[in-house]
């Protein structure tokens, strides 16, 4: 039955798409005799959507239209007899969303007022139902159910006594309640988020918001970053890498990842001394930590940088500049005939490509352990492809394999001459892999964050 329901409603999708207005309103009007009203009046409201002065079209809309819109009534009103204020209020707005469909191509249909007048009752009388059946379900601690319930009254009415306030207490309290729980047994981040729900929806609601900084505070990790390690061949690199990492780190948007401040002078003593150690035992790292304020070191090395370029290559091209040549026809009158001389022009094809590996190190301040360590490789290269020609350029077209005009060719080849030249500069290629290196780094940082703090 579904299937068919969906052939017949694709049919008439079919026709609608490929029928004028005049073949719809007679379509319409076949329909309309069957006693199949609503179908006729969505086909004459489709020729209306295609031509809005149809005089035909706006009328048939209008009558059909109007026997949709009393029929929407009719269920509205026995609704109400049956007092199923529910159904009365889903059906009563029905008819008026198809009102202001119809309306909206300017064709007035007929809305008695004793239905507005009828619907205001039953809307108050429902609403006074939901509002006593939501405030059991707080109650009973039904949250979902009361929620769905106070928020249909604040669609029908906001200003409906407190509904407005009762909606948020019942989206609010589970979330605080979970928040609570989260934050008992040191999980953290679902402490934070349950809590920034619960203020998103409501700020002052208890002190979900003192909570929330909380558990912030109380998951929030710190790293100090020492100074990089330039294993490589390219001088300053670990420099590069410190400078881009940082950035990345900075703008994590993991609330619990934090790079600790380095502005003392004595904590960045500290942490040269401890770089150029090489060494981090038990006691020195706890003292480091509790200088810098930090709960783990990232200490990195540069392993590796490889810069490679071809040689420029070079390709004789065969090809034809077109001319024209003045002539006379057999009537005396002058033409130009286009005319090609085979021609050479020169292509080119170079590339270039930079690679750096950095070896990521996370290590507990607390125990001295290797936290995480990962080796992260970045990639970038660039190619060019470009032609040469010292005749006149724009005559130029490639020849075929047959050795003719390709004149098909002629765009790509005129894209060829205006190719740029020269190979992305080693420096930027460089930049843009240690830009991609720390964005690595970071997104290691937080992969491991993930499982450090729950």
């Amino acid at each position: 039955m579904k299937f068919a329901a969906w052939m017949v409603a694709f049919a008439a999708l079919l026709f609608v798409g490929c029928n004028g207005p005049k073949a719809l309103v007679k379509k319409g009007s076949e329909l309309e005799d069957a006693g199949q009203i609503e179908q006729a009046a969505n086909l004459y409201y489709a020729a209306v959507m295609k031509d809005r002065s149809h005089v035909d079209a706006l009328a048939s809309l209008q009558r059909a239209g109007q026997g949709v819109l009393n029929m929407r009534l009719d269920d509205f009103q026995s609704a109400v007899a049956l007092n199923d204020r529910a159904e009365a209020v889903r059906t009563y707005e029905a008819a008026v969303a198809y009102f202001d469909k119809i309306g909206g191509v300017n064709v007035r249909l007929d809305f008695p007022e004793r239905h507005k007048m009828a619907f205001n009752q039953v809307k108050s009388a429902h609403m006074g139902d939901l509002y006593e059946e939501g405030m059991e379900d707080l109650a009973t601690e039904r949250f979902n159910d009361a929620l769905s319930k106070f928020e249909e009254i604040v669609r029908l009415d906001p200003s409906f006594r407190d509904a407005d306030l009762q909606a948020d207490i019942a989206y609010c309290e589970p979330r605080y309640r979970s928040g609570k729980t989260a934050l008992s047994v040191g999980e953290y981040r679902s402490a934070y988020r349950a809590f920034d729900e619960v203020i998103g929806r409501k700020l002052d609601f208890k002190d979900a918001a003192a909570l929330k900084d909380e558990a912030l505070s109380q998951g929030l990790y710190t790293i100090a970053v020492i100074g990089f390690q330039n294993g490589s061949d390219r001088p300053n690199l670990e420099n590069k890498f410190r400078t881009y990492v940082m950035q990345e780190v900075a703008n994590s948007t993991d609330p619990f990842l934090k790079v600790v401040d380095r502005e003392n002078q004595q904590m960045i003593l500290q942490e040269q001394q401890l770089a150029l150690s090489g060494m981090l035992d038990e006691n020195t790292a706890i003292e480091v930590g509790g200088l810098l304020g930090a709960k783990a070191l990232m200490k990195g090395t540069v392993v590796s940088y490889e810069a490679s370029q071809t040689e420029l290559r070079r390709y004789t091209r065969q090809g034809f500049e077109s001319y024209r040549v003045e002539k006379v026809n057999a009537e005396g009158k002058k033409y130009y005939d286009t005319q090609y001389r085979a021609v050479t022009y020169m292509e080119f094809e170079q590339s270039r490509e930079v690679s750096v590996t950095f070896n990521l190190a996370l290590i507990s301040l607390a125990t001295g352990e290797t936290l995480a360590s990962e080796m992260i490789t970045r990639s970038r290269s660039d190619a060019i492809r470009f032609a040469k020609y010292t005749g006149n350029r724009n005559n130029l077209f490639p020849a075929n394999m047959s050795g003719t005009v390709n004149r098909s060719g002629q765009r790509e080849l005129q894209g060829l001459l205006a190719s740029r030249q020269e190979l992305i500069a080693e420096s930027s290629l460089l930049n843009e892999a240690v830009q991609e290196s720390a964005k690595g780094i970071r997104e290691a940082l937080e992969r491991n964050l993930l499982e450090i703090v729950p």
